[in-house]
């Protein structure tokens, strides 16, 4: 930002690109142009002292080698200098996406061509000659192309301008809704783990039953040898019956139970709660489970 605000303090001529000098232009020459005769060998020669500071600052500071150029070229009249600014500050413009550089850059270039007409006006001061009458066709093209590059530049950053308010407007992508969730294949589900659950819990309770009967027996002191070995192997088999029953039933009947209850609460959020009247009660041989559904 500091090197735009710069660069529009330094002296602009704003002037039409005309193949004859303008009265402003006669104004202009008769600031810069006054003076010692300046032949094209003398400019070239301060030219690529300027140059040479402008190419190490071009790398690292294009907006910083532009105001160089500009300096040296405003100082002496210099037409290429005012080229190599334009194209400096159209750098910079591109890298930092500021405007006003790239407005500068072809500023300068419309002031390079307005001192290329001047040389090739033939009242102009023969004894104030910066490049060749040669060279003038080349560097008319070269001034032109700069133009050109900055219109270009200008409608690029204007559109990123635009590409970056469209991406901060853009509002944020609503949140995924969530799909309902089927309330009835739930209920149905839970109710058949429950009643899974409560039939092993049924087969748990018959176990208890047997291991308790034979526990008993085995406790008869008539009872002895391999009477005693079968009572035994049966009490073992009715505890383990009853433990496998009733840890994995209770945990069917908890979790079928829970899904159940998971159901009818999504119903009534979704509104699409009914009346339901459930009534779960375990059995000996199982569970029994009532209701409306």
């Amino acid at each position: 930002m500091i090197a735009a605000a710069m660069l529009f303090a330094l002296p602009l001529a704003g002037l039409p690109s005309t193949a004859t000098a303008s009265p402003l232009l006669d104004v202009v020459a008769g600031q810069f142009f006054a003076g010692p005769k300046v032949t094209p060998d003398e400019a070239a020669r301060k030219r690529a002292e300027a140059q040479v500071l402008g190419r190490q600052l071009a790398a690292a500071d294009p907006a910083g080698a532009g105001m160089h150029y500009d300096n040296r070229a405003s100082e002496w009249g210099d037409p290429v200098l005012y080229l190599d600014a334009a194209d400096a500050y159209l750098t910079a413009a591109d890298k930092d996406g500021e405007m006003p550089m790239a407005e500068a850059g072809i500023e300068r270039a419309r002031i390079a061509l307005d001192v290329l007409y001047f040389h090739l006006d033939t009242t102009a001061d023969k004894d104030f000659r910066m490049v060749e009458t040669s060279d003038i066709p080349d560097l008319i093209v070269r001034a032109n192309a700069a133009v050109d590059r900055g219109e270009r530049l200008l409608e690029d950053l204007a559109r990123r301008g635009d590409g970056e308010v469209a991406s901060a407007d853009k509002p944020d992508k609503a949140k995924r809704e969530r799909k309902p969730i089927k309330t009835r294949p739930m209920f149905i589900a839970g109710a058949v783990v429950t009643s899974l659950g409560g039939a092993l819990l049924g087969v748990g309770g018959v176990g208890l039953i047997v291991g308790s009967v034979n526990q008993k027996k085995a406790e008869d002191p008539t009872i002895y040898g391999t009477g005693y070995d079968a009572v035994e192997d049966k009490g073992e088999r009715g505890n383990l019956i009853a433990g496998v029953g009733l840890g994995i039933g209770g945990a069917l009947v908890l979790g079928g139970a829970t899904m159940m209850i998971i159901a009818k609460i999504a119903e009534k959020r979704q509104g699409k709660a009914k009346e339901k009247n459930v009534s779960f009660s375990p059995t000996l041989n199982g569970a029994t489970i009532s209701g409306r559904f």
